[in-house]
């Protein structure tokens, strides 16, 4: 009666070490059984999907699996959205900060300008001054 304890013993425990090692098959994966979710891709997710989002209810709560892909696109969003916040506040720093820049080289060309115009007007009037000569010399 030992002797077949023994070898019985041995036998559940080599069957252990078999399915242990991947050679007892594998188990079935399982579909689902919740419905999809009605949201779209993750980085185009709006507050108004959120609102109109019911999620599954399963036997203890919610769908597990179904919190984590709402919560990973809704993440992915708000990353997207953080990212972009961040590139935007940037250019506004760099605009901001040319903008003084831009200001003086602005207020230097109309200047340069200005005294191109009064040189111009200069020019027009001596032009008009020797004419008059001119014509007085007839």
């Amino acid at each position: 009666m030992l002797v077949v304890l023994v070898i019985a013993g041995l036998a559940v425990i080599a069957c252990v070490v078999m399915v242990s090692l991947g050679h007892g098959g594998e188990m079935a994966e399982f579909p689902p059984d919740v419905p999809p979710l009605d949201l779209p891709a993750a980085g185009q997710v709006t507050p108004a999907d959120l609102v109109a989002l019911r999620l599954p209810i399963g036997l203890v709560g919610y769908s597990t699996q179904a919190v984590d892909e709402t919560l990973h696109r809704v993440s992915v969003a708000l990353g997207e959205r953080d990212t972009r916040i961040a590139v935007l506040e940037q250019r506004v720093a760099e605009l901001s900060y040319a903008r003084p820049q831009a200001r003086q080289e602005t207020r230097q060309v109309e200047a340069e300008q200005a005294e191109a115009e009064q040189d111009g007007d200069a020019d027009e009037s001596r032009a008009e001054r020797d004419r008059a000569e001119a014509e007085e010399a007839w």
